[in-house]
């Protein structure tokens, strides 16, 4: 026997290319120099990180749990399995519901629940990316189903009349319902309703929501929904992959879905990543966390609006924050880029009737949920909104008050 090998596991930040190194200290460069607000995106847990890091994908895992085509994947058996109940306590232990931690995103996700109940000439009722619609539900699923698109009232809410009267008449095969960016609670129960009377199924995306619906602050998707899918990088504090949950009734269509029709072997780092994730929120007060977002959110939408900024629907019920700019003169785009230059990091968005394309807008999104991790006082998160008002008006703004909030709140491993 010759003599062993190096532990390559063991230690390796020692064996770390110099070029790797020098990325990496780029990003934690990025966030300790910017304030994060892109809503579609928040600090995770150092154990997510942590689990991110392990060598989770040598033992493919390809087919799900007892039931694999490559030996070797008992443990992620047991990330599964233990992954799914978690899941499901996490949203109060639904009746007749499945969980399942395959998907590599949220939008495939979507695909999985699109191809499990989906035949060739079925129809589809969504709403448009313009109107806070994701362009998976639209613009994909487009490609390959008749779409009819259900539309928003006056004030920006889910227009549940326009949607039921074009379930009546489309006879659509699925109703979706979420996207990213709607600052509303949805009412799924009459969405079931709809979807019902239409003989529909009915698909949640509650990306940007499963935190607050988990908390018991916006309304239940059980048992109205037969698919909710969600990613967890928005508020859930994991990496960025996919969580979808399905009537158990289902389950044999489902799990065809995701292997071989959706996608093709599992990716282990974002399953362990995920399960790293649900284990903290066992032991954390979700309702605690949810209710320091939607207070901080709003405290800088009344903020906002007191300075005469508008907001798409009036203000919020989660972290999102629409700010309608379509009488503005810049874009949404060169005010993104304008606001990327003080070290402020939000994005550019569609709002409702939009004349501008998705790569101008005529809006801007910010999410607050990095600004309760952090643990922001309201007078300093209105403080910031104030702030923002200036870059909006095209003032010349003073970045101390940037700089200060940098020095004192800075994301660290321990929160």
């Amino acid at each position: 026997m010759g003599t062993p090998g190096p532990r390559y596991f063991g230690k390796p930040h020692e064996a770390q290319p110099a070029r790797l190194k020098e990325i990496i200290d780029l990003q934690w460069g990025q966030i300790g120099k910017s304030i994060h607000l892109i809503a579609s995106a928040c600090y995770p847990f150092q154990s997510v990180l942590h689990a991110m890091a392990s060598p989770a994908f040598v033992f493919p895992a390809e087919g799900m749990p007892g039931s694999r085509y490559l030996p070797g994947a008992s443990s992620m058996d047991l990330i599964e399995t233990e992954g799914e109940a978690l899941v499901s306590r996490l949203f109060g232990w639904p009746a007749g519901y499945r969980a399942t931690l395959q998907p590599h995103s949220g939008t495939q996700a979507n695909q999985i629940a699109f191809n499990a109940v989906l035949k060739q000439d079925d129809k589809v009722l969504c709403l448009k990316a313009r109107d806070g619609g994701h362009i998976s539900h639209t613009v994909l699923i487009g490609r390959r189903h008749e779409t009819a698109n259900y539309g928003l009232t006056n004030d920006g809410r889910v227009d549940y009349d326009s949607m039921r009267d074009l379930a009546r008449k489309v006879r659509p095969k699925l109703i979706v319902v979420g996207g990213s960016a709607l600052p509303r609670e949805i009412d799924f129960t009459l969405c079931g309703e709809i979807a019902r009377e239409s003989g529909a199924y009915l698909h949640a995306d509650i990306s940007h929501t499963a935190t607050f619906i988990a908390a018991g602050l916006h309304a239940s998707t059980f048992p109205a929904c037969d698919f909710i899918s969600f990613n967890t990088v928005k508020n859930l504090r994991g990496p960025n992959a996919g969580i979808l949950l399905y009537r158990d009734t289902l389950r044999a269509e489902t799990e065809a879905a995701i292997f071989p029709t959706t996608q093709g072997g599992a990716n282990e780092t974002g399953m362990i990543g995920k399960f790293a994730a649900l284990l903290e929120w066992q032991n954390r007060d979700i309702r605690t966390y949810a209710d320091s977002i939607v207070h901080l959110s709003r405290a800088m939408a009344s903020s906002l609006t007191a300075a005469g900024v508008d907001l798409v629907t009036g203000g919020t019920d989660c972290h999102i924050l629409l700010m309608d700019l379509s009488n503005d003169s810049r874009t949404g785009a060169e005010l993104e880029l304008e606001f990327e230059r003080h070290g402020v990091l939000l994005n550019r968005n569609l709002v409702p009737h939009d004349k501008r394309g998705p790569a101008a807008t005529s809006g801007l999104r910010v999410g607050v949920t990095n600004l309760a991790i952090l643990g922001y006082s309201v007078p300093d998160a209105t403080a910031l909104a104030q702030w923002m008002v200036g870059v909006i008006e095209g003032k010349s703004v003073d970045n101390d008050l940037i700089r200060s909030l940098q020095a004192k709140y800075r994301w660290n491993l321990d929160q």
